[in-house]
């Protein structure tokens, strides 16, 4: 399991779970408003480029 951030697209909430890779957005719900509408944010780790020696 990782910590995984999330904005919720209707209230704007962002939040953290724990959640296994390949169960992320589709069973992420907003604790706010409920919402299963939400995108998951992209951490510095997700989003660097891949090292020169791959």
């Amino acid at each position: 399991m990782v910590a995984c951030d999330f904005t919720c697209k209707q209230c704007g909430t962002e939040f953290e779970i724990a959640c296994r890779m390949d169960a992320r957005e589709g069973k992420s719900v907003c604790p706010k408003c409920g919402s299963h509408k939400v995108q998951q944010k992209l951490s510095a780790a997700f989003s660097s480029p891949r090292p020169a020696k791959y």
